[in-house]
């Protein structure tokens, strides 16, 4: 089955904006991203745009977003 993921931020600069992968029935989001060097803990996950764990079993045409997740602000 192919899935799709988007990518923002450093992570689209070092693998592309947009990559489409082959994958088994069954692969969870927290294996593609062990598969890819990339850190759940550092993004958002989402699934056709529904936010979802890295235990999520993808499906055939499923466009995985992964959101960097953003800190620091400014107390004034």
């Amino acid at each position: 089955m192919k899935v799709k993921i988007r990518l923002y931020g450093e992570l689209a600069l070092k693998h592309g904006a947009e990559i489409e992968l082959k994958v088994q029935d069954g692969t969870t989001v927290g294996e593609i991203l062990k598969n890819i060097g990339i850190s759940d803990a550092e993004h958002h996950l989402l699934v056709n745009e529904k936010r979802v764990s890295k235990e999520y079993q993808l499906k055939d045409g499923d466009y995985l977003k992964l959101l960097p997740v953003v800190y620091g602000g400014c107390l004034s």
